[in-house]
């Protein structure tokens, strides 16, 4: 009976802790937004195709006039493009600070892998 009054006060304080407000939770976090990257016919339309076949094509004809060591393979074998590098839904792209399109072409693709990967800045039509 010593304890009793001990016992009496353990389980009153007990009582008072699960009787008090509920500890904030943290608020849940907020989830990342996922933004959609633009399709390359999003950007030029929807004869995108053609209008950067034609304009890279372009590309490496002027830069053969330029510099006759670089030698493309479309140009030096009048074959399309399209024969050397996928121009569809699928085609790697990013876009400089400018909004102009950044097209990659791996070394050996477009031109001899000696000259390293291809670059083809395209404005939007």
């Amino acid at each position: 009976m010593k304890h009793l009054p001990l016992l009496a006060a353990l389980v009153c304080l007990l009582a008072l802790a699960g009787c008090g407000a509920p500890a904030p939770q943290p608020p849940p976090p907020e989830e990342p937004v996922q933004e959609e990257t633009p399709t390359l016919e999003a950007l030029c339309g929807p004869d995108y195709r053609s209008y950067l076949t034609e304009t890279i094509t372009m590309q490496m004809g002027n830069r053969m006039d330029k510099d006759p060591s670089v030698s493309y393979f479309p140009i030096a074998e009048a074959s399309p493009l399209t024969d050397y590098a996928a121009i569809d839904e699928t085609t790697a792209f990013s876009q400089d600070p400018e909004g102009h399109l950044i097209l990659r072409f791996p070394p050996g693709a477009v031109a001899d892998a000696a000259h390293g990967e291809q670059t083809f800045r395209i404005p939007l039509p």
